[in-house]
C-alpha cells in the first residue's frame, strides 16, 4: 500500500504527542500490511523515526509570517497547496494528515481522487473560540479578541477551512469523544475516534508512595503551572516536581525561589519522572483534546488531579480526581487529599487499557480496510 503523508513535523524533533501518535499508529498497521510512505513535510528534518515500514521524506519550505496566528495558517497552506500539487499523484492508496496543513492536504486529496484520513488532535486550531459561525461578521469581530479583530477575515477562512476538510475527507478521525463532540457540533460531521495510543509497556514503573506531586509540560499560564505553584504553598509539607521547559519568566522564577519546588527542565524517558511521582496534577485552563500525561501515569497507578477542561475527565473516568473551580486553590487541595486517600491503583490499570496502542492500532486498521477496499 502506498500512502501519501502530509504533515509538518513526521521527522522533526521535540514535536509533542501529535508526532509520537501518528508513529505509534503507522508502526502498528505496519505489522500487519505492507506499506511504503511518502511524507511531505515542511523543514528541518531533523530527527527521522526508526520504523518498521520504508519511508522517505520531501521537504518544503513555507515563508511565515511569525505572531499572526490566523493570517499564518492560511497563507501557509496557499504556499503547500502550491507544493502538494506538485508532488501528489493519483496513484496513492492513502493520504494520511493532521495538524495546520490537512485543510488544503485534504481539498488536493479529493482533486486526485486519493482517499484520505483527517486526524484532528487539537481543535483548537480552527479558532472555534475566537469565531461564532452563527453570528454575523460584525458581532464576531466585536467578540474576539485583539487578534482575531486585526486578522478577522484571515480567523474566518481558517475556521471554515477546517470545516470543508473535515466534510471533505474520507474519514475524519478524533482523538477523544470530547473532539468528535467539538467536531459534530461545529461542522455537522460524524468522525471516528482513535486515542492516542499508549505503549503501555514503555510507562510501567514501580509506584512510589513518598514521591514528588508532578506536574508536566508547565509551559504557561495556560498549562496552569501558576496554579501548580499555587497549590506548592499551601502544602509546604509536600514536595513538588515541575517537568518540562518553561517559557514564562514569572513562573521559572517563582519556581526557583519555592523551597519546595524542584524543577526538570527536560525528560527524554518519562518512566524517570513518574518513579519519582506520587500523584500527577494536570491543571490546565484550556480545553485539552486529551490527557497524555494522565493515561501515561495511570498506567502505574499513579494518582491523577485534572482539571474539567476538554478531553480530561474523559481519561480519568472515575479513577481520579476532577476540578471544577480550577482558580480555586482549596478544591486542588482537598482533590489531592482524596486522590492520596482513595487511591485505586488497579481501577486506573484496568481503565488505561482502552488507550493501549493495540487497541487504537486495530481501529484504524479496519478504518483503512474499509476506506480502501474496492
Amino acid at each position: 500500500m502506498r500512502v501519501a503523508l502530509s504533515y509538518n513535523k513526521f521527522g522533526t524533533s521535540n514535536s509533542g504527542g501529535a508526532r509520537k501518535s501518528l508513529i505509534t499508529l503507522l508502526r502498528g498497521v505496519a505489522e500487519h500490511k505492507d506499506i511504503t510512505v511518502d511524507v511531505y513535510q515542511t523543514p528541518p528534518v531533523d530527527d527521522p523515526p526508526e520504523t518498521n515500514f520504508k519511508y522517505s521524506i520531501y521537504e518544503g519550505e513555507l515563508h511565515e509570517i511569525p505572531k499572526l496566528t490566523w493570517m499564518n495558517q492560511v497563507i501557509s497552506r496557499l504556499q503547500w497547496g502550491r507544493y502538494l500539487r506538485q508532488q501528489l499523484k493519483s496513484d496513492y492508496d492513502l493520504l494520511l494528515t493532521q495538524n495546520v496543513l490537512a485543510p488544503v492536504s485534504v481539498q488536493i486529496s479529493n482533486e486526485l481522487n486519493i482517499q484520505s484520513l483527517y486526524f484532528i488532535r487539537s481543535i483548537a486550531l480552527t479558532g472555534y473560540e475566537k469565531y461564532n459561525p452563527e453570528l454575523g461578521r460584525i458581532s464576531n469581530v466585536f467578540q474576539t479578541d485583539f487578534g482575531g479583530k486585526i486578522q478577522y477575515p484571515f480567523l474566518r477562512k481558517n475556521f471554515h477551512d477546517y470545516g470543508q476538510a473535515a466534510a471533505g475527507a474520507t474519514q475524519t478521525i478524533a482523538n477523544s469523544n470530547f473532539t468528535a463532540a467539538k467536531i459534530n457540533d461545529l461542522f455537522g460531521v460524524e468522525a471516528a475516534v482513535i486515542y492516542p495510543p499508549i505503549e503501555l509497556e514503555n510507562y510501567k514503573v514501580e509506584y512510589d508512595r513518598d514521591g514528588y506531586i508532578t506536574m508536566v509540560n508547565p509551559r504557561a499560564e495556560y498549562k496552569g503551572a501558576d496554579i501548580f505553584l499555587d497549590i506548592a504553598g499551601e502544602l509546604p509539607s509536600e514536595e513538588f516536581l515541575l517537568v518540562g521547559p518553561i517559557s514564562s519568566e514569572s513562573i521559572r522564577s517563582r519556581a526557583e525561589h519555592m523551597t519546595n519546588v524542584s524543577h526538570c527542565d527536560w525528560c527524554d524517558d518519562m518512566r524517570e519522572a513518574y518513579a519519582e511521582s506520587k500523584l500527577v496534577v494536570v491543571p490546565s485552563r484550556v480545553e485539552e483534546s486529551f490527557g497524555r500525561v494522565p493515561a501515561e501515569a495511570m498506567v502505574s497507578g499513579i494518582p491523577c488531579v485534572v482539571s474539567d477542561r476538554g478531553g480530561l475527565p474523559e481519561v480519568v473516568g472515575k479513577t481520579g480526581e476532577v476540578v471544577e473551580q480550577i482558580d480555586s486553590v482549596d478544591e486542588w487541595v482537598d482533590a489531592i487529599d482524596r486522590a492520596l486517600t482513595d487511591h485505586d491503583p488497579e481501577a486506573q490499570k484496568r481503565r488505561v487499557k482502552r488507550f493501549s496502542a493495540e487497541k487504537q492500532v486495530e481501529k484504524l486498521r479496519r478504518i483503512i480496510d474499509d476506506t480502501t477496499s474496492p
